[in-house]
C-alpha cells in the first residue's frame, strides 16, 4: 500500500530552479519513491506550487517531512524562496496505470457513495481506457484520507504532455453511456477539477 502526500504552499516562483530540485533530492533520500513539483494553474488556488510524495507509509511521509524542514541547506533554499506552507493533504494510492510522468497534471475530484473497491477499480478501468487513447501518459487513483473537509473522497489525477488531449478524454466520458450510468448507479458525482503544470 503507498500513500501520497500533497504539500501545498506559495513562494517568490523565480527561485523554482532551486527549489524543485533541492525537495526531489532531499525527500527521495528520505525514503519517497516519487517526487513532483508543480505550478497550479486553475481553480482556488491558482499560483500556488504543490509537492507530491509517494511513501510506503503515513509514519514514513511524516518523519520525512520533519527532517525536510529540520535540514539546514532546505531551510536556507525555503527561506531564501520565501516558502510559506498553505495546506497538507494524505491520500491513499489505490491504483496507477500508464506512466506519471508529464508537462502538466490535471486533478479530477469527485465524490461516491459507493466505496466497493472493486467498482472503483472498474471505474478506474473504464477511465483510463479512454483517456489512454487520447494521448494521456498515465493516471493514478487516489482516496483523501486526511485531507480536511476533502477527507473521504477521490482524485484521479491524469499525466499529460497535452491538456488538449485529456480535455477530449473527458468530453468522451462525459457522453459515455456506461459511464454516465455507472456514476448514476454508485451515487458519483465531479466535484472539481484543476490543471497544474510540471515545474521538476
Amino acid at each position: 500500500m503507498s500513500y501520497m502526500v500533497f504539500s501545498i504552499g506559495s513562494a517568490d516562483w523565480s527561485h523554482i530552479g532551486n527549489l524543485a530540485p533541492l525537495v526531489k533530492e532531499k525527500l527521495g533520500a528520505l525514503g519517497s519513491s516519487r517526487v513532483t513539483s508543480s505550478m497550479i494553474l486553475t481553480g482556488d488556488l491558482a499560483g500556488a506550487g504543490i509537492a507530491t510524495s509517494t511513501w510506503d507509509s503515513v509514519d514514513a511521509s511524516i518523519a520525512g517531512r520533519a527532517a525536510l524542514y529540520d535540514d539546514p541547506e532546505a531551510q536556507s533554499v525555503f527561506g531564501a524562496a520565501g516558502w510559506t506552507p498553505m495546506a497538507l493533504n494524505i491520500g491513499q494510492i489505490l491504483g496507477e496505470f500508464g506512466d506519471g510522468e508529464g508537462a502538466y497534471s490535471v486533478g479530477v475530484s469527485a465524490v461516491s457513495t459507493n466505496h466497493d473497491p472493486a467498482q472503483n477499480e472498474r471505474l478506474s478501468d473504464m477511465v483510463w481506457g479512454v483517456a489512454s487513447n487520447h494521448g494521456v501518459n498515465g493516471m493514478r487513483s487516489v482516496r483523501a484520507i486526511a485531507a480536511g473537509d476533502q477527507t473521504g473522497s477521490y482524485l484521479n489525477i491524469f499525466y499529460t504532455d497535452s491538456v488538449d488531449g485529456y480535455l477530449a478524454a473527458s468530453a468522451e466520458l462525459s457522453q459515455s453511456a456506461d459511464f454516465i450510468g455507472f456514476m448514476a448507479d454508485n451515487g458519483g458525482r465531479i466535484t472539481g477539477r484543476t490543471i497544474n503544470r510540471t515545474m521538476g
